[in-house]
């Protein structure tokens, strides 16, 4: 899949949203009238025709990103997954967390979701959901597994595509500067610091205080914007050195704070 073919498929979900809420819409009013049910009509009304709009114009907007978005091919197909120095996030719906790894190129790189879902669990709040354990996998362009992430009581444990343990991640969510911290086996120990009032601007940080891997918006080279439409698509970007235990630590923190982003 390119980025392209992403902006494609959020429009026509857009749309097809837009025709379900106009569809509900259309039904509740056809039933008050046959049945002669005394509601407000007007009340009941407005929120499905903002939900139509909203649908309808992400729909418009996504639509005229793909058609502006430059055709994509790989240029970077020859780098696994985890040996990227570069990754472009994007989301797509899911009950907790799936993201998608895109390199400059526009292509596929990977992504992020659960291992398993139910169906029912689109229709539960988040903070009923957040109780359910989850098991996270870290996947490459073609689907195969590169490592796992097994959520436990406050604490992510990350494993490689062997299913070796390698390091233990921890939230920490009442910490405004620091929101996360790893420890990987060896020793080596990194903490992952937001910036104050970014939503999306993280760096990863070594004990010695060197800044490894960096997530960055409203930064993009100007070559890469042939393809990426969106100016705040959020930048992943690895110091070179970084090892692919310290990169899955990053993963790891991705999924603790962007769970429940697109739900």
């Amino acid at each position: 899949m390119s980025i392209r073919q992403y902006y494609q498929k959020t429009a026509y979900v857009s749309l097809n949203g837009s025709i379900l809420s106009a569809g509900l819409l259309t039904m509740i009013l056809s039933l008050s009238l046959l049945f002669s049910w005394n509601i407000p009509l007007f009340l009941v009304a407005v929120p499905f025709l903002f939900l139509v709009f909203l649908h309808y114009n992400r729909y418009i907007l996504y639509k005229n990103k793909s058609e502006e978005s430059a055709e994509a091919f790989h240029r970077y197909d020859d780098k696994h997954l985890l040996e990227q120095n570069n990754l472009l996030i994007a989301f797509a719906p899911a009950p907790a967390v799936r993201i998608l790894f895109f390199t400059p190129d526009g292509m596929l790189a990977g992504e992020l979701r659960e291992l398993h879902t139910r169906n029912y669990r689109w229709f539960i709040p988040y903070f009923v959901d957040k109780r359910i354990k989850k098991q996270i996998g870290i996947y490459d362009s073609k689907g195969n597994l590169q490592g796992r992430l097994k959520q436990e009581h406050n604490r992510f444990k990350m494993l490689n595509a062997q299913n070796d343990i390698i390091g233990i991640f921890f939230p920490k969510k009442k910490n405004k500067g620091i929101i996360g911290s790893s420890v990987i086996n060896g020793g080596v120990k990194l903490k992952i610091e937001k910036f104050s009032g970014l939503i999306h601007d993280l760096k990863i940080v070594r004990e010695d205080g060197k800044t490894t891997a960096r997530l960055q918006k409203g930064w993009m080279p100007l070559e890469w914007t042939s393809f990426f439409k969106e100016a705040n698509t959020p930048v992943l970007s690895f110091d070179y050195t970084m090892g692919q235990e310290e990169r899955l630590a990053v993963f790891a923190a991705l999924a603790s704070f962007y769970m429940y982003y697109d739900h």
